[in-house]
């Protein structure tokens, strides 16, 4: 597992998010894991990453308003990180505004539940994409 792809599982909902990175290691990845906006953002801007499972409803502990959405726009405008694969895994359905916010930064979006063999699929492929690239 030395060449394990390193996923970030931003999610604050604590079972969602230990059943996500258990998944994830089982299938072969290594995962970070991040339950508000800051602790994401720390480790985008300090460790290396391959792909981001991002939830949009997570703590703002400085109390800015800021989202997974923030989170994605300021993660595209990071050295290294202008193509790494995103996946918003959202519990709530998105407005239009905030799917064309998804869409303009390259994520694809799946509305909870999903199957995690689904969502762990779409990261595979995206992953293989982006190394082709």
């Amino acid at each position: 597992m030395a060449n394990a792809p390193v996923v970030l599982v931003v999610e604050d909902e604590p079972l969602v998010q230990h059943t996500l990175c258990t998944a994830l290691t089982l299938m072969g990845f290594k995962t970070r894991c991040a339950d508000d906006v800051d602790a994401a953002l720390s480790i985008l801007s300090t460790e290396p990453l391959e792909a981001v499972s991002l939830d949009i409803r997570i703590p703002d502990p400085k109390g800015l308003q800021r989202s997974g959405l923030t989170v994605l726009a300021l993660l595209r405008a990071m050295p290294g990180h202008a193509r790494t694969p995103v996946l918003v895994f959202t519990g709530m359905p998105l407005s239009p505004q905030d799917e064309e916010i998804a869409r303009r930064y390259d994520a694809r979006v799946f509305v909870k539940p999903q199957r995690y063999s689904v969502v762990i699929q779409e990261l595979r492929r995206l992953l293989q994409k982006s190394s082709a690239a």
